[in-house]
């Protein structure tokens, strides 16, 4: 795989972090949440995001907005190739899943995603 697409996979596990975070804090149930998603999206390459989605978790605990700034400049960095419309759709499919996992969706997460699909240029 090559660095730009892991990167990205990276970012993408960074971006459900956020939204994992954004209303309660990370629960249990959102973790597992997370990896059966990420598994569901990305398949094969799921442990590229799994990976990065546990050292946050676990190691560097960054706050909500930080983990955002810091999946943003590498979206941004990659925005051409191989940021494909494909990834920044599984990105946003992430990102809902994850929201939706407990308890729904909550105002506070809309208010994330619609300010990644901006930041990421999405057009869909």
């Amino acid at each position: 795989m090559k660095l730009e697409k892991l990167e990205i996979l990276r970012s993408i596990a960074e971006m459900a972090y956020v939204i994992a975070k954004a209303d309660k804090g990370l629960s249990s149930e959102e973790r597992r949440a997370f990896h059966k998603i990420i598994q569901d999206e990305l398949e094969y390459d799921s442990w590229a995001a799994q990976s990065r989605f546990e050292l946050l978790d676990e190691v560097l605990q960054p706050t909500a907005e930080k983990a955002y700034n810091e999946a943003i400049h590498d979206f941004r960095k990659y925005k051409d190739h191989p940021l494909s419309q494909e990834l920044k759709e599984k990105a946003i499919r992430v990102m809902t899943r994850v929201a939706e996992a407990c308890s729904g969706v909550h105002e506070n997460e809309l208010q994330i995603i619609e300010r990644f699909k901006k930041d990421i240029h999405y057009e869909g």
